[in-house]
């Protein structure tokens, strides 16, 4: 649970550069005549890891609001993004791949909370509740970088990849491992740190004025990867060994190698 909640504090503080979403296909939350097409439906949700409980939603299937959002252009659907925003203007990205992978939920009713929709919970050192609405996954055990659980959302947008993460995402990405890299990159990592000024700012900048790939040796840059603690005392970088194979930090390596050749400014 402290990992978690450190995980939720991480991306309070992160802030990407990033477009307007209003440039993209877009489904206000706040308007009820977007609402009337959605069928809600009640959930089980066997762990919720902000109420550490079982809970019952009311809720919208996130694939039938997905679904009324069309991909503008001829790119491939694996290069967008779902951008979902919080009422305080905080964002936090998932692929659509992954959007679309497990079945997701958006809840807007606490089925234990009566009258009130909600149960306010303790989030850092104040009290709040998730309304207006609150992403959820009924299957138990997915991975929380991969299926982010954003709360008090107002929107959910697609947006591309290039666009919502700048200067961060590659050029090149004809190169399948670059590309792949960048995905478990943008995943697991860039909500703490930047390349190019792009992403978060809790830990270092990876890749200006040098590229990490020119000050680390390779060798060690992945065991660091996956497990910093064996590396730097009191690291705040969580463990990632469980999450990341020694093939996928090789390519979130190839991915800064290739951003070495990218630097901006």
């Amino acid at each position: 649970m402290n990992m978690l909640k450190a995980l939720f504090q991480l991306l309070l503080v992160f802030c990407i550069q990033a477009s307007s979403a209003n440039d993209w296909p877009k489904f206000d939350l706040t308007r009820t005549d977007q609402l009337k097409a959605l069928n809600a439906q009640a959930i089980d949700i066997s762990h919720d890891p902000v109420y550490s409980s079982a809970k019952k939603y009311q809720a919208y299937a996130l694939a039938d609001i997905l679904s009324q959002l069309s991909i503008t252009g001829d790119q491939d659907a694996a290069d967008w993004v779902i951008v979902f925003t919080a009422r305080d203007g905080y964002k936090v990205a998932m692929s659509y791949k992954d959007a679309l992978s497990e079945p997701g939920f958006i809840a807007f009713k606490d089925l234990a909370a009566g009258s009130d929709n909600w149960q306010p919970f303790q989030f850092g050192k104040k009290t709040i509740t998730p309304e207006p609405y609150y992403l959820v996954w009924p299957k138990a055990g997915l991975d929380k970088w991969q299926y982010p659980w954003p709360f008090q959302l107002t929107s959910i947008a697609l947006e591309p990849a290039s666009s919502y993460y700048g200067k961060a995402a590659p050029a090149n990405i004809k190169n399948a491992d670059v590309k792949k890299g960048f995905v478990l990159f943008s995943r697991y990592c860039i909500r703490c740190h930047s390349v190019n000024l792009a992403g978060g700012s809790v830990g270092p900048e990876l890749n200006i004025p040098k590229n990490i790939s020119e000050y680390f040796q390779e060798n060690e840059l992945s065991g660091f990867i996956r497990n910093a603690s064996t590396y730097r005392a009191g690291t705040q970088m969580p463990s990632f060994e469980n999450l990341l194979s020694v093939h996928d930090t090789q390519l979130i390596i190839d991915y800064l190698k290739q951003k070495k050749l990218e630097k901006d400014p």
